[in-house]
Order: structure tokens, then C-alpha cells, then sequence
């Protein structure tokens, strides 16, 4: 009896730490990241798909950049705000999505694209990871049109937190 009530505990505590992280997020201060205010580190290389990327060539448009897992709860929250940035970025030709997995396999990604939409380019690149000082996923960063980091975002990103800063910033 005593080892289920410790499973259970075990199990709330599990429960409500992920329910933590999926809503936890926003814009961190400038001490938290020295990439804030500086040029976007380059990413660049082939995507998950076999399709050549550069950042450089979002040029003059915002740029979400999204370092994830499929395995990643507040991950997979924040997908659907995500899929909602990239498609008022296809509407308006003002926002691109990029995104860099972080240890997980290219059938892993595919598969959770296929079943959770997204169309934007994804990249799996430890050193881009690296260039991002990325801690934990999930993290976003918003790339000014003339490629400078504006915002870091951790724990989850919504579409709000992201127009509202492009408005705030613009």
C-alpha cells in the first residue's frame, strides 16, 4: 500500500513539473544571453529534408528561430503557436520559421510534422545549439529583419508573445 501512495506521489510530482515547463516561458533579460542585441550566429547547412538553408536569405523579415524535440512536452504545447507564426509569416511574407532539433532522429520529426503540421525548414546541428548557448528545449529566439537577435524565449513560446514584440519592435 505504502509503495503504490509513493508512486502516486511520484507520479503528481512528474505531473505537475511538466505542466510547469509547458507553461512557463517568456522574454528573458539581456544578462541571460549575450546573443541579445548581437548578429544572429549563422545557421546554415542541409535540413532534415535534404534542402539546402540559410538564414541569410530571410533577409528583411522577421525570424523565429526554435531549437525543440519530439520527445519534449512543452515542445510539443508550443508546436500549434508555432504553426500559427508560420502561417501569418506565409500570409503577410514578414516572418520565417527555422527550427534546430535537439537530440532526436529525422523519422522522429518527420513524423510529428506529418501529424502536427508545420512546414518550415529544420535543421539538426549541435553547433548551432552550441552558437545559441541553448540550455534546455524548448528555446526560440526572434531575429530582427536585419539579423539581429531581439528576444529569447524559454519554456515555450505563444503567437501573442511573438506579434506583440514584432509590433513592439517595428
Amino acid at each position: 500500500m505504502s509503495i503504490r501512495r509513493i508512486a502516486l506521489s511520484v507520479g503528481a510530482v512528474l505531473t505537475l513539473l511538466i505542466v510547469l515547463l509547458a507553461v512557463s516561458g517568456g522574454t528573458e533579460d539581456s544578462q541571460t544571453n549575450a546573443l541579445l542585441g548581437q548578429r544572429v550566429p549563422l545557421i546554415q547547412g542541409q535540413t532534415l529534408d535534404g534542402q539546402d538553408y540559410d538564414i541569410d536569405a530571410s533577409r528583411g523579415r522577421w525570424v523565429v528561430v526554435n531549437f525543440f524535440a519530439t520527445w519534449c512536452p512543452p515542445c510539443i504545447v508550443e508546436h500549434p503557436e508555432l504553426v500559427t507564426i508560420e502561417r501569418i509569416g506565409a500570409e503577410t511574407g514578414q516572418i520565417d520559421v527555422v527550427a534546430n532539433v535537439f537530440n532526436d532522429s529525422p523519422e522522429n520529426v518527420a513524423e510529428f510534422f506529418a501529424d502536427n503540421g508545420g512546414e518550415w525548414p529544420v535543421l539538426s546541428d549541435a553547433g548551432v545549439a552550441v552558437e545559441f548557448q541553448i540550455r534546455r528545449v524548448p528555446e526560440s529566439f526572434l531575429i530582427d529583419p536585419f539579423g539581429v537577435v531581439r528576444a529569447h524565449y524559454t519554456g515555450g513560446v505563444t503567437a501573442e508573445q511573438i506579434l506583440g514584440d514584432i509590433e513592439a519592435m517595428s
